[in-house]
Formats: structure tokens, sequence, C-alpha cells
């Protein structure tokens, strides 16, 4: 586990600006995926995962970024984790989360950064460039608009969970990892809906009100999820892994893998979703 900072770090005084910061760093990484849409030099990482140029000059984009914005944190990102090693405050960075939809033309990949104190994020930021959005949180949860140049277009506004419909929660399943478990919780919880969507985009659209409930029971990785738990987390959800506990991250004993989770609007709902496990 990694050391916990000092509660009066000078650099975590104002959780909001550090999220408006990674913020900055996943507009300008998803300009560049936006850019690279024609990208199609894949090759398979040792973990079967692929990978191309754009994963490459996105990951760039991101720590160039970031060394300006937030100097001094190490980042562990998605394409160099074994490079760096977790630290009392460090940056968990995946420069294209969704490689697969991005290889398949599809819009629903993303840019994820998060800040993690200790071993539990405190702020985070997912741009997702081919929908034209940003979500971040730090003490708040945010929303704001992106042009495909990675600016910001118009103000960012508050954004909450919803409450849970009278006719039942709509469900986030992953588009290229389904998996029975979260099949079968979608319906013993009378899901009205199950929209296949890929990448950490699930949890902004969670956080902001557009669905309710995602389930994985598959393979995560850290940096998939750590940015999301941010958001989802400030704005009034919650992440929980099967056994109820909150999600750790820095774990390098275990790879920087997740155990299987549970992503909701209220820790009511979640709950529920383990209670159906």
């Amino acid at each position: 586990m990694t050391p916990t900072p000092p509660s009066d770090d000078p650099r975590l005084a104002d959780l909001d600006e550090i999220a408006r910061r990674l913020a900055e760093a996943a507009r300008l990484s998803g300009a560049v995926l936006l850019s690279m849409r024609a990208a199609r030099d894949v090759t398979i990482k040792a973990d079967g995962s692929p990978v191309c140029s754009a994963d490459m000059a996105a990951d760039h984009t991101a720590k160039k970024a970031l060394a300006r914005l937030l100097p001094g944190i190490p980042v562990i990102s998605e394409e160099s984790a074994s490079e760096v090693a977790p630290a009392a405050l460090f940056i968990l960075l995946d420069p294209l989360d969704g490689t697969r939809e991005f290889l398949a033309g599809g819009d629903s990949y993303c840019v994820a950064i998060a800040l993690v104190r200790g071993d539990r994020p405190v702020a985070g930021a997912i741009a997702a460039p081919a929908g034209g959005r940003v979500w971040y949180a730090g003490q708040g949860a945010f929303e704001q608009a992106v042009s495909a140049a990675g600016e910001v277009l118009g103000p960012a506004y508050p954004i909450a969970v919803r409450p849970l419909p009278p006719s039942g929660p709509t469900t986030l399943v992953s588009r290229f990892h389904g998996d029975a478990m979260s099949d079968g919780v979608a319906s013993a919880l009378g899901s009205t809906a199950t929209l296949p969507m890929s990448s950490a985009v699930k949890f902004g659209m969670l956080a902001s009100g557009e669905a309710d409930l995602h389930v994985r029971g598959g393979q995560t990785m850290e940096w998939d999820i750590a940015a999301g738990d941010a958001i989802l987390t400030a704005a009034g959800g919650i992440v929980l892994s099967l056994d109820g506990s909150l999600p750790r991250y820095g774990c390098l004993a275990r790879g920087f893998c997740n155990p299987p989770f549970v992503a909701a609007s209220s820790e009511e709902l979640a709950r529920r979703a383990l209670a159906a496990i």
C-alpha cells in the first residue's frame, strides 16, 4: 500500500482546481485521438490488449500537459506502468480507454486521468472527444462541452446522479466485454434498458444522470476506473467491489488489476446489485 501524504499537503488545497487541470490534460489528449481516427497500426501487448499510434500520441500529450499543470507528481500510465511506482500522491492515466471502440470507428472512447492520494482518487477527469464532452470532479462534479481541438465551449456546469426512476434502472453494459454477471444483475433488478457502451464514458453518464447502474465482472485495470470513481463519487454515486468495500488504487502487488465492481447512482442501488450477484 502506498504511503498517505499529510492532510495539509498544499497541493491538495483546491481539489476543484486540480480537477480542472486534469480536465485540460484530458481535453488536449482527446483532441489528439480525434485527429488520429484513421490510425490502424495495431499491435498486441503482452496482456492481449491492442495498442496503436493514437494511444502513444495521446499518452505523450497527456504526460507533457501534466508535467506543466501538476509538476512533480508521478504519472502511472497504461502505456508505461512498469516504469513508475506509486507514491503518496500519484496520477493514473489511460490515454485511450476503449481502444477496441476507437479502432471499430465508435464514439465511446475516452481519456481518463485521476489523482490518487494514498489509495483513493481525490480528483479525476474523463474526456470523450467524439462526443464533445469532458467530465471532471474534485470536491464537486462538473461537465463541459469541448471542441474537436480540445478547447472548452462555454462554462462548466455542476452535475449529479439522478433519483432512481420508478420504472427501474437503466444499466450500462460493456460493448466488447460483456459478461453473464452483468446481464444477470440487470435482469434481477428489473432494468428497463441496457445500453452497450465502451470505456469510462459509462461513469460520466452515470454521474450526469443519464443512467443508473454499471456492473463489471471481467478484467479492468486501475487506470480504467479511477477517474470515473472520483467523478461518480463527487456526483453522489458510488463504486463498490463485490465484497462491499471501496476500490483501492496503487496496488502494485496485483499489477494494478481491479477486482469486479459495481458502479451505481446510489449506495442503496449498488448494494441491491451486490445482493443480486
